[in-house]
C-alpha cells in the first residue's frame, strides 16, 4: 500500500447536536478516538485532526489558515501540513464507518491514476469519505479566496473517480443531532 496522511475533520460548530461531535462517546470511545485509530490501524503516515486540539497523543493538531470556510478551510489547512502526497480524509461524525470500507477506498485511489476517490451511495457522493491527493492546494486556495465553500466545487476542479459502495448503510449514518446520536447507538448494538 502506498503512503498516506489521514485527516479527521473535526472543526464543525456542533449547533444541531448541541455539543462537541468530537467528544460524544459511543462504546467508552470519543468519536475523535474512534475515527483517529482507524486512520492509524490503516497504517496513516501521520493522522490530524482539523479544527480541533486533539488529546491524543499520535495525532497533529491543525487549526484553519482561513477561519471559518468550512470542510474546504479544514482541507486547505491540513493539506498544507500533509507529508504525504494523498490523504484518506473522513469526518468526525460518522463512526461506524468501517475500517474495512477505508481499506477498499484506499486500495481503489492507490490502484488508479486520479486526484480524488471518493465514496458514492445509492447516486449520492461522499466528499468526506475520501481519498484526495494533497497536491490541490492551489485549487482550494481559490475556491477559499472565491467563497466557494461548497466541496462539490472542489471535485469539479479534481479529476475524481468514485467508490460504489454497497455495504451497511448503517456505516454511513451522520450525527447531527441528539436523534441521529439514538439511531447510531441502536444501530451500533
Amino acid at each position: 500500500m502506498n503512503e498516506f496522511d489521514g485527516i479527521v475533520l473535526a472543526g464543525g460548530k456542533s449547533k444541531r447536536m448541541g455539543t462537541d461531535k468530537s467528544e460524544i462517546i459511543l462504546d467508552g470511545k470519543s468519536f475523535l478516538q474512534i475515527q483517529t485509530e482507524k486512520l492509524r490501524d490503516l497504517g496513516a503516515s501521520r493522522v490530524y485532526v482539523s479544527g480541533k486540539s486533539s488529546p491524543i497523543p499520535y495525532t497533529h493538531h491543525v487549526m484553519d489558515v482561513i477561519p471559518d470556510m468550512g470542510p474546504l478551510g479544514g482541507l486547505y489547512s491540513c493539506f498544507l501540513e500533509c507529508t504525504c502526497s494523498n490523504a484518506l480524509v473522513i469526518s468526525v461524525d460518522i463512526p461506524l464507518i468501517s475500517q474495512k470500507t477505508l481499506d477498499c477506498l484506499l486500495r481503489m485511489h492507490f490502484s488508479g491514476n486520479t486526484d480524488a476517490t471518493v465514496l458514492s451511495h445509492n447516486g449520492k457522493d461522499e466528499p468526506l469519505i475520501a481519498v484526495y491527493r494533497t497536491g490541490s492546494t492551489d485549487i482550494l486556495k481559490e475556491l477559499l479566496d472565491e467563497k466557494k465553500l461548497a466541496v462539490r466545487a472542489l471535485l469539479e476542479r479534481l479529476d475524481c473517480q468514485y467508490y460504489d459502495f454497497h455495504g451497511d448503510p448503517n456505516e454511513l449514518l451522520n450525527c447531527n443531532s441528539p436523534e441521529d446520536y439514538a439511531v447510531i447507538k441502536d444501530a451500533k448494538a
